[in-house]
């Protein structure tokens, strides 16, 4: 008999365990911890389901609350979703999500989005009743194929951290956003500045005490620079911090930058301006929505994306 319940206390032991036997490699206590605990909005949205004592299924969603013209509204990211390889084939997966959505509308949520991978993906969509929003490829910059050197931007500077200028700037563009994860300086420090494993560089565009944009990028294996977010007030903004990654990565010896960018974004153009191409990999992007919404999640056209809203960045 399969018992459903949310987390409690003390679970994450026998959920990292579950982790390490059914992917074959370890998670760490403190980032499980730092990922479903310690978002700035804390409450985590995990099921479990236990045969007898032992953990047997998990679905974990984390904190991501969606900006729709600049109104906040509190949604979710779709994370781990797991089956002990020995209880497969009793529609654990299904079971679980339901058992996890069926609380989410009482708390408050509207929505669950996130980036099922190839094997998944036809499962969000045919058992727990996902909509697909978009397929989004990758942009790659090929640094050899650059006829001139990029020039980095005299006005653009590297920080040690997230500041509150960073809230400030995404609450000024926010309206002209028709459907973004919400970002604030409290979520961006946790998910940059706080990060127990991944390492970020933020690039800021000043403008007097403000910023007028900012770009965040991590570095991946021997020679790729991933550009995990892009936010600028302008075509000309985005180009400066463009440059200026490009520069940079040049001086490091990376011979490529990633990132993404979806068609009707800001930053599509500069990008492609820059030499960016649409390549692979690309990744499946969707969701379900619990309570009406005023607007369209399903309109792929709305959504502004990047690599920081998939928690494998």
């Amino acid at each position: 008999m399969i018992e459903f319940r949310p987390y409690r206390d003390g679970d994450e032991v026998a959920i990292t365990e579950l982790f390490s036997t059914v992917f074959g490699r370890p998670m760490s206590i403190d980032f499980w911890r730092w990922r479903f605990l310690d978002h700035p909005s804390r409450d985590p949205m995990i099921m479990l389901a236990f045969d007898g004592d032992t953990l047997v299924g998990n679905y974990a969603a984390s904190q991501a609350p969606l900006s729709l013209h600049g109104e906040v509204h509190p949604a979710c990211l779709s994370m781990t979703t797991m089956t002990h390889p020995d209880w497969r084939g009793q529609k654990l997966f299904e079971r679980t999500a339901e058992a996890l959505y069926e609380t989410l509308p009482s708390r408050g949520k509207c929505a669950i989005y996130g980036f099922p991978n190839i094997v998944s993906h036809t499962l969000f969509r045919s058992k727990v009743g996902w909509d697909d929003y978009y397929d989004v490829p990758t942009l790659t910059l090929d640094m050899a194929s650059l006829r001139h050197p990029a020039q980095p931007d005299p006005a653009v500077q590297m920080v040690e951290r997230i500041d509150a200028r960073f809230g400030r700037f995404f609450a000024k563009i926010a309206a002209d956003l028709p459907i973004a994860p919400h970002r604030d300086s409290d979520i961006l420090a946790w998910r940059i500045d706080r990060n127990p494993e991944n390492t970020y560089t933020r690039f800021v565009l000043e403008e007097g005490d403000e910023i007028a944009g900012y770009a965040l990028t991590k570095a991946y294996g021997a020679d790729m620079l991933d550009l995990v977010e892009l936010r600028a007030a302008s075509g000309a903004a985005a180009r400066a911090l463009i440059n200026t990654v490009a520069a940079h990565a040049a001086a490091s010896g990376r011979t490529r930058i990633a990132t993404w960018c979806l068609p009707n974004d800001l930053h599509r153009l500069p990008l492609e301006m820059a030499g960016f191409k649409a390549s692979a990999p690309v990744t499946y992007f969707g969701g379900r929505t619990f309570t009406p919404l005023p607007a369209d999640l399903t309109d792929g056209r709305l959504w502004r994306l990047s690599m920081l809203d998939s928690d494998l960045y």
